[in-house]
């Protein structure tokens, strides 16, 4: 899906109307390269030619191709924190298996639609590049609000805090694979089950 960001330019300056649609021209066209193409192999040249425009007019817009993918990410974080909204709460866990079935459902659907993006922060954030640790907890923030209340993870051992980090690094993982139609002989639909059978279990585990 088209990624939308209205920001400012590495300089400060509130791009025109005509601006906006060149910016966001140059935000589509990464994206669809990131589907395509590994992230290190794409050249600011190539998403200039995908637009038919320059390098310099790139760089009127972002400072480097991961200023891009760090701007779908803030989208990425925005759109996971309204599809969590009902399940921040916790009360979603009462529901037993079919709750933490749409829970990972939620997470999953959403991410599914930045897949692109998602590989890109997930590979980038292991590594320790600051800028993109910082995007990706805030990507994931939702989905640990959601597990923390379930979970009850402010117990003194610290045992919860661990499962949510698990727990997180899990959904978001699985996230990666979700255009994949058969990983290791399970459907998409399987993974999803096999997913929301570790989440109950997790949350039964702590509330035991």
């Amino acid at each position: 899906m088209p990624t939308r960001v209205v920001t400012r330019t590495p300089d400060r300056r509130v791009p025109s109307q005509r601006g906006l649609q060149t910016r966001q021209k140059l935000m589509d066209a990464t994206i669809q390269l990131l589907a395509t193409r590994p992230y290190r192999d794409i050249k600011v040249m190539d998403i200039a030619q995908a637009v038919g425009t320059s390098p310099a007019t790139f760089y009127q817009y972002f400072p480097d191709i991961e200023g891009v993918v760090l701007e779908a990410s803030g989208l990425l974080a925005k759109e996971t924190k309204a599809a969590l909204k009902d399940f921040k709460d916790g009360s979603w866990s009462s529901d037993g298996l079919p709750g933490a079935a749409r829970m990972v459902d939620a997470v999953l659907d959403g991410w599914s639609g930045h897949l692109p993006v998602v590989r890109v922060l997930t590979a980038v954030a292991a590594e320790g590049e600051p800028r993109f640790v910082k995007a990706y907890a805030a990507a994931t923030r939702p989905i640990a609000r959601a597990l923390t209340a379930a979970t009850q993870t402010t117990t003194p051992d610290g045992a919860g805090k661990e499962l949510v980090h698990a727990l997180v690094s899990g959904l978001t993982a699985a996230a990666g694979h979700e255009s994949a139609g058969s990983v290791q002989g399970l459907t998409k639909y399987q993974r999803r089950q096999g997913l929301a059978r570790l989440v109950h279990a997790a949350v039964a585990s702590t509330t035991a």
